[in-house]
């Protein structure tokens, strides 16, 4: 019945997206299928089931075991969205599963899943920042550390002692796309904390666990990662906005874009010296805090590299170049200085703008600009994507073109600076047809697959080590039970026992 009230409402939209993705459960391969479509210009994104894809994961398996789903269903309106990850088998142009889906629904427009784009960004700022990789290393082993039930209890008593909030460390993982700033956050939060620990148990010296707290003593008391942790807070904060807004069901193509603008120039407007001087203010305040006298060398500190000596020949010259034994000193100097990290900073900040311009480039983001525009009922910036669709709805151009411009000048005398609810308000299916089926179809093509992934932490729940044995269809409907929980809650017990009573339940033997 669940099922049946997704369909129903699915074919009366008269079109829909389709998302899907893939994980493994207990050595079988799971494709979970989810749709997202409107209903009086609201958002739904539901998930349909799952489906088992063991035997093959190629494109033309994957398409087909899609388009079976689709017509077992009875569902046979078009399709005019796509999302899924970036794999070469799901996005490839030429024979990934996006070209095989396009040559059935033409209208399918295809988008990789900005969720996805955003966790590659930060994963390929840690390939090339060593720094930032040493930080998240670290923070794994914390994590390993701290696992441990007796280093556990140990960690809860002294939050409890110094009157921190308990907070537990998670494990780094490259899909969970917020475990890095929390992370980030926890380890900040409860810095005091980890040090007293470590502190007791290298002074205790009870067990072998010493050797790997002096390790992590060591390196989490240096500077360069006291530093690059507050810069990684910070920078992941940002990102985090950004995430999260595009794993919302609700969210549009539209509202990404301004907001993906929006989190380039912050960063772009971090890039200066008054906005690294914030952090690092903050960086000197957590070191106060911390009680953390961190060893910032001058050029006459001692070090247990010999120091080179100026030649006595040049004493009685005046020198304009820096002779080797002053870049030595300065080298030393600066490593610890403003300048040195805020350098350090840009060059983070600059490989997030340049992946960031990579990944959203103007070419992928061509389609979700003009969606942008037509919701600000802009029709000639809009073109794009009325021209991919009209044929499709049927769109009367000239007359679209009147009705925007009516529905821009009611909705500015109420609120110059309006928004898309501000239009929803006014919408009207008989008085705007053309401007109807548009705003509708805008607001179905989706911007993520998140959908899919919350799926996959539901079927871990319900296919656990105890229930692998299960029948497939009973574990695809127990799942459907249990994510659409909204709709089974609304369910009229008396129609489902109704139903129950006249179906065959009669086995052969």
């Amino acid at each position: 019945m669940i099922k049946n009230t997704i369909v129903n409402e699915l074919i009366e939209s008269g079109f829909f997206s389709v998302m899907c993705d893939e994980a493994r459960c207990f050595r079988q391969e799971q494709m979970s299928i989810c749709v997202r479509y409107t209903k009086n210009l609201k958002v739904y994104e539901r998930f349909l089931g799952f489906i088992d894809v063991s035997e093959n994961q190629n494109a033309d398996a994957l398409a087909t075991a899609m388009v079976s789903f689709f017509e077992i269903n009875k569902i046979n309106v078009p399709i005019v969205a796509q999302a899924y990850d970036g794999a070469n088998v799901m996005s490839g142009k030429f024979n990934g599963v996006q070209q095989k889906i396009k040559s059935k629904y033409p209208y399918a427009v295809y988008t990789h899943c900005m969720a996805h784009r955003i966790n590659l960004i930060v994963l390929d700022m840690c390939k090339l920042v060593k720094d930032t990789r040493i930080v998240f290393n670290c923070l794994e082993t914390l994590y390993v550390y701290f696992s441990h039930p007796a280093n556990d209890a140990k960690f809860t008593e002294i939050q409890v002692k110094l009157g921190i909030k308990k907070t537990s460390l998670t494990r780094l993982s490259d899909t969970r796309w917020n475990c890095r700033v929390r992370n980030c956050v926890a380890v900040k939060l409860n810095f005091k904390a980890i040090v007293t620990l470590l502190n007791d148990e290298i002074n205790s010296s009870i067990n072998k666990d010493v050797v790997q707290a002096i390790g992590i003593m060591t390196i989490i008391t240096k500077p360069s990662f006291i530093v690059n942790l507050i810069i990684l807070e910070e920078v992941l904060q940002i990102i985090n906005i950004l995430s999260t807004q595009l794993q919302k069901k609700d969210a549009t193509l539209g509202n990404a874009v301004t907001l993906i603008e929006g989190v380039i120039k912050t960063f772009e407007s971090l890039r200066t010296e008054d906005g690294f001087h914030n952090i690092w203010e903050k960086i000197i305040n957590f070191t106060k805090i911390n009680n953390i006298i961190p060893d910032f060398p001058g050029p006459n500190s001692k070090t247990s590299k010999r120091q080179r000596q100026s030649t006595s020949n040049l004493e009685d010259f005046h020198v304009f170049a820096t002779t080797s034994s002053e870049q030595q000193n300065q080298n030393k100097f600066n490593q610890y200085t403003e300048s040195y990290w805020r350098t350090h900073f840009y060059q983070i900040i600059d490989t997030l703008i340049i992946h960031f311009n990579k990944r959203f480039s103007s070419n992928s983001l061509e389609l979700a600009t003009s969606i942008d525009y037509f919701h600000k009922m802009n029709y000639y910036e809009s073109q794009c994507f009325i021209e991919q669709y009209k044929d499709l709805l049927n769109v009367d151009v000239n007359t679209l073109q009147s009705e925007m411009l009516v529905v821009k000048n009611c909705v500015s005398l109420r609120n110059p600076s309006f928004t898309l609810e501000d239009i929803k308000l006014i919408m009207d299916a008989e008085l705007y047809p053309n401007l109807y089926k548009l705003l509708s179809l805008s607001l179905t093509i989706p911007i993520s697959s998140a959908t899919c992934e919350r799926s996959f932490s539901a079927m871990r729940k319900i296919k656990n080590w105890l229930r692998t044995s299960m029948n497939h269809d009973r574990f695809t409907n127990l799942s459907l039970i249990y994510i659409e929980r909204d709709l089974s809650n609304e369910l009229c017990n008396e129609k489902i026992l109704d139903k129950f009573a006249i179906s065959k339940r009669r086995f052969q033997l």
